[in-house]
């Protein structure tokens, strides 16, 4: 993680060759395109390369790398491990362990079960799909509002815009290792249902 921090942090100090700074000067239209972001950004009516408006913004970034990278991402890698671990007992206490328990006990069970469940699905996994539905709501509006009456300056800014919202959106964490999804919720629902059948064969055959 850190060294993907200094990767950024470099790339956008190391100099460029003069045919790439007008190639950008070209595409993006700025005052000074040798001030580059780590991520390339772009804000309608403002020059981001300009001196204050590019210093603010590099903080910013800076400070949003850094956040995700060394607090954000353990915090979703724990709680992804705990949802799972939650899912898996409860799901286990409520069908291989049923006789053993009091019925007070085993609705307690079926309660958190449900809860983390909902929680699970609704927090992590739904709001990574809704964010990437809006990639695609963003490529349809874009290709309906009539781009081609549209000034020079804007094509080109559609076009960023449009480059960007191609791409998968789902959130990302720990470099990758955790997307979150729909598809993340359904194989973990598989992996607790995979548990407690080995642990139940495992019981039978003991």
């Amino acid at each position: 993680m850190f060294l993907a921090i200094i990767g950024s942090v470099l790339e956008s100090i190391i100099p460029i060759s003069k045919s790439e700074l007008d190639i950008r000067r070209n595409v993006y239209r700025t005052k000074h395109p040798e001030h580059r972001l780590p991520y390339n950004l772009r804000i309608p009516f403002i020059d981001e390369t300009e001196s204050w408006a590019y210093e603010i913004v590099y903080v910013y970034q800076l400070y949003i790398i850094i956040y995700f990278t060394e607090v954000i991402s353990p915090f979703m890698f724990a709680l992804v491990i705990s949802n799972i671990e939650y899912i898996v007992l409860c799901l286990y206490q409520m069908v291989a362990s049923s006789d053993n328990i009091s019925l007070l006990r085993y609705l307690k069970f079926v309660g958190v079960f449900f809860v983390v469940l909902l929680e699970f699905f609704l927090i992590c996994c739904n709001s990574s799909e809704v964010a990437d539905d809006c990639n695609e709501m963003m490529v349809n509006a874009i290709k309906q509002c009539r781009w081609e009456m549209c000034s020079d300056q804007t094509r080109r800014e559609l076009c960023m815009i449009l480059r960007r919202v191609q791409r998968p959106n789902h959130l990302k964490f720990n470099e990758g290792m955790i997307i979150l999804s729909r598809f993340l919720f359904l194989k973990v629902v598989k992996l607790a249902y995979s548990f407690v059948n080995f642990m139940r064969f495992k019981t039978v055959a003991v």
